[in-house]
């Protein structure tokens, strides 16, 4: 398959009208975004990049008014839409534009599942085309007008070879008898929604050397971070942007003189911010509370059912010779044990796992809750890594 990288920018009505109707004869997209996030606290989508039988197109939704005739071509259930870690894309899309997706395939989930060294698309081009793609435009402001060529080329090579890697990866699904595991976790991700956003959490036990830190300091960080993020609200610029790490520590260690906090911040943020440390938010904050997670909530039944699970998913990754990237995760493990589905159905009905999962996990999930036996359902199932390490 010959790769085009030549590119056509979509930002008025004419040019949008031309790439629907030859998109509209397509039976494959290939499809990403890019958006603000590095730059905004509330992302948008700043490009949609699709290619389709050699030509490339990157639709300016910062230009373009309407965007809806995108909609029936990513609805449509004879077009395949491939992705990059679909997940993310979907969402956003999503979210910005209420677009619907019927028939994906993520290269992404079918790098795990074949268990190549790496899942980066970086990785994937170099894997099968022996191609060396810069990411130096990665974290570029997508949202300034206009572009810089270099930033179009990038976000171009993000789609044009999507669709001959999937063709490979398809095909290799195919022999392992991984792809109907595949197909059905795409349906799932195509489903997903994305959720309100009403902010980023505070994440103590992620800042930078926080051990290091005493009690009253993590308080303060705790605090401080806290003050930022709505700062970085108003101003809908990211966190960080706001103040990096290092300033934020500088205001932790100064917390105690207004002047000092004055002559890093100014006035109004100092004295605001003096407040705070003034008056906080809650006790000190001991070292074994940064790691407390929402499944030290369980207790009787419930964490046993917690504890019979974890097991149950060792089990399955012995079998399949898999990583954790591929089973559910302690969040979902400890929403089951809560929930306690008793059959089947009610286990699809927590809207957790793909179809494929329930049919071919589900029996053993609800027997391992029961601490009943469940080794000879698990007879059938394909191992990830061909042999182990």
């Amino acid at each position: 398959m010959q790769i085009q990288s030549d590119y056509i920018v979509v930002d008025n009505v004419r040019s949008l009208q031309l790439a629907l109707i030859t998109l509209s004869q397509s039976d494959c997209l290939s499809i990403d975004t890019e958006s603000s996030g590095y730059y905004t606290y509330y992302s948008k989508v700043c490009l949609i990049q699709i290619s389709s039988k050699g030509k490339n197109y990157i639709f300016d939704p910062i230009r373009l008014d309407d965007l809806t005739g995108l909609g029936p071509l990513f609805e449509n259930p004879s077009i395949l839409k491939i992705f990059h870690s679909a997940s993310d894309d979907i969402k956003a899309l999503k979210r910005d534009f209420g677009f619907k997706f019927i028939n994906i395939a993520d290269t992404m989930f079918s790098s795990r599942l074949l268990d190549l060294e790496q899942n980066s698309l970086l990785y994937l081009v170099e894997h099968y085309h022996k191609v060396k793609l810069s990411k130096k435009e990665q974290k570029s402001n997508w949202e300034k007008r206009p572009l810089e060529k270099s930033q179009l080329q990038y976000a171009a090579l993000d789609t044009v070879y999507l669709e001959s890697i999937w063709t490979k990866m398809s095909e290799e699904l195919g022999k392992r008898k991984l792809l109907d595991e595949a197909v059905s976790e795409f349906a799932k991700i195509a489903e997903e929604e994305p959720e309100p956003f009403e902010g980023f959490s505070i994440n103590l036990e992620k800042f930078p050397n926080v051990l290091e830190l005493g009690s009253d300091e993590r308080r303060a960080l705790h605090d401080t971070l806290g003050f930022r993020d709505e700062k970085a609200k108003r101003v809908n610029k990211a966190p960080f942007r706001v103040w990096n790490n290092d300033k934020v520590l500088e205001l932790v260690k100064s917390r105690g003189e207004l002047n000092k906090l004055i002559d890093i911040l100014g006035k109004k943020d100092a004295e605001n911010l003096y407040q705070v440390y003034k008056n906080p938010s809650g006790p000190p904050i001991q070292k074994n509370d940064l790691f407390k997670r929402s499944i030290e909530d369980l207790a009787g039944e419930e964490a046993d059912r917690f504890k019979r699970l974890r097991q149950w998913r060792e089990t399955i990754m012995s079998i399949r010779r898999m990583g954790h990237n591929l089973m559910p995760s302690n969040k979902n493990i400890a929403e089951i044990a809560k929930r306690n589905p008793k059959s089947i159905e009610e286990l699809k009905e927590l809207g957790i796992f793909s179809n494929w999962k329930v049919e071919n996990y589900g029996p053993s999930i609800i027997a391992a809750m029961q601490s009943k036996p469940y080794e000879t359902t698990l007879s059938g199932l394909i191992p990830i890594k061909k042999k182990f390490d």
